[in-house]
């Protein structure tokens, strides 16, 4: 700071002995042309000195915007400078040294395996899995366990066992970042490969197909962030915040696709905006795609039965969705005795529709149902950074389609004259609990608990003159045993990171053992109670460099 000072003084004093050394002498003047040219030579050692320490002064700068731009701490009482003012007066960035001294780079550094395209930083991650699965009954499933489909001990299915080894769980993703005038950007995209599959996809060349997992653009500007796309719906829980980034939500350890029963989620397209209140709280709603769901679990009206195709019935991808579910989430985050504490509650409103021509009329008549619900859940640090407690519950009338498909969202009902329909949703709800433990940083196990419940919602077939009094709809008498009353799953994992290197990526081992059960609301005579299965899941994974950065915090490489 003295030499700053002392460098501003000189340079106002130049001027004056400047104007002082030209000006005209008077012609009595007894100055000699020695005394004049001595005070020449002085002011040139002055100004020589002036430039020198300018200079000094403007590397120093240099120094403390590399220091900056490097996030090293600069010298006490500096002044922050904005990275983009750094990037103007350095074109060439700076780096500092282990010995304190200035060197030139060609290119800024970026986090490993990351890309400058511009401003922007690209960053390819995911990870190429060789994953072995053993269930102990045949549910004809892949990587994602069909939960309602455990056979029963009365069916061949039930006395065989499956083995799946593939690289099917393999994942690429793509994240760009980037600022425009104070707004953090971010676009994501991330596929993997288990879309829709042909029946002869095991033979000979095993061509899996790649399908959409994620892909949405994401803005944040102050305390307002802003999403479009394919995303996480707000129904999965959190383990920290509001965001969409697939680290920061409570997908659990499991490596079965479908996570795991009792935590309710979807991937669908989605368009949200969020505010956070302050350092805990946030809160946010948004739109995202609907699905009105019955599969083949509802027996439908005898003279209606052409309504199904009007519905997700696992045979019409095209189902006459009446409007988005709309969701609203609120999220708390707070330090308890030095640990992590995240608490949130999400709701969501939903609807249906469908049309019939009843009987008697000629023309067609719309008929709509409306349910929603919503979930509470929270994680806990019961020892920092070591051990977490995660639990969350579910509740819905309509809301099937965020817990994988196990049960219907409505069923159709006839009229008491049996001449026309209604629809009525089902309830359905869910909840889970584990412990994660965070052995060290190469290593996690953990321990989880789920179940999901399906109401009942049966009445007489009305419309059926060959056979009256016909139980339909969902759960009643005589129903098959695809009519689930609750499916519960026990599972340990272990997760092993046994070789890490920030610049080439990581190594990892992992294992899941899980014990399901699956319980009809009827049962006849002489039949199972339940279904029930035991599976393993064991292999080996290489997870790309600026991925295996996320194993230092969660072992699950997202």
């Amino acid at each position: 700071m003295r030499n700053l000072i002392r460098s501003v003084w000189l340079l106002l004093m130049v001027p004056g002995l400047a104007y002082g050394q030209t000006a005209a002498h008077p012609a009595d003047s007894s100055m000699s042309s020695s005394d004049v040219a001595t005070q020449l030579d002085a002011l040139r050692q002055a100004l020589l000195q002036t430039q020198q320490q300018v200079a000094a002064q403007q590397q120093e700068i240099q120094v403390l915007k590399a220091q900056l731009k490097s996030g090293q701490s600069g010298t006490a009482g500096a002044a922050l400078i904005p990275a983009a003012e750094v990037v103007r007066s350095n074109p060439t960035p700076l780096n500092i040294n282990s010995s304190g001294q200035q060197t030139q780079q060609d290119e800024e550094q970026t986090s490993a395996g990351s890309i400058k395209v511009g401003d922007a930083v690209l960053t390819p991650g995911g990870f190429v899995d060789f994953e072995n699965i053993f269930r102990t009954t045949n549910t004809q499933s892949n990587i994602a366990t069909n939960f309602a489909g455990i056979p029963f001990s009365n069916t061949a299915a039930g006395h065989v066992s499956e083995l799946r080894t593939t690289a099917q769980f393999s994942r690429l993703n793509f994240r760009i970042e980037d600022n425009f005038r104070g707004t953090d950007l971010l676009g994501y995209v991330e596929g993997d490969f288990s879309g829709n599959s042909a029946p002869g996809v095991y033979q000979s060349v095993n061509g899996l197909t790649n399908r959409l997992r994620l892909y949405f653009g994401y803005a944040k500007r102050g305390n307002w962030e802003i999403l479009g796309g394919q995303t996480w719906s707000w129904l999965t829980p959190n383990r920290d915040g509001i965001g969409p980034i697939p680290s920061d939500l409570a997908v659990t350890y499991n490596e079965d696709q479908n996570l795991g029963v009792g935590v309710p989620y979807t991937r669908a397209a989605e368009f949200r905006i969020a505010y956070h209140v302050n350092e805990h709280w946030a809160i946010g709603a948004g739109v995202e795609n609907s699905n009105q769901y019955i599969g083949t679990y509802v027996a439908l009206p005898a003279q209606f039965t052409a309504v199904g195709s009007q519905f997700d019935n696992n045979a019409n991808a095209g189902a006459a969705n009446l409007m988005p579910d709309i969701i609203a989430k609120t999220t708390y985050d707070t330090r308890l005795a030095a640990r992590h504490f995240h608490a949130e509650v999400t709701g969501f409103f939903t609807g249906a529709q469908a049309s019939v021509i009843p009987d008697g009329s000629t023309v067609f008549q719309k008929h709509t149902a409306f349910g929603g619900g919503g979930q509470f859940a929270t994680n806990y640090e019961l020892i920092p950074n070591r051990l977490v407690l995660l639990a969350n519950v579910f509740w819905s009338d309509g809301g099937a389609h965020y817990l994988v498909g196990t049960g219907p969202e409505l069923v159709v009902r006839p009229d008491a004259a049996g001449t026309d329909v209604n629809l009525s949703m089902l309830h359905a709800g869910a909840g889970s609990a584990g412990l994660e433990w965070r052995a060290s940083q190469k290593e996690a196990l953990a321990v989880y608990y789920g179940a999901d419940y399906y109401g009942r919602n049966f009445f007489p077939d009305t419309t059926n003159t060959a056979h009256p009094g016909t139980i339909i709809g969902y759960g009643g008498p005589g129903s098959p045993n695809t009519n689930n009353r609750a499916i519960q799953q026990v599972t340990f994992d272990w997760l092993l990171t046994f070789w890490k290197n920030e610049r080439y990526g990581a190594l990892q081992y992992y294992t899941q053992y899980s014990y399901l059960t699956r319980a009809p609301w009827y049962v006849a005579p002489g039949q199972p109670r339940d279904a029930h299965l035991s599976m393993v899941y064991a292999g080996v994974r290489y997870v790309l460099p600026s991925t295996s950065g996320t194993l230092l915090r969660v072992p699950y490489p997202n």
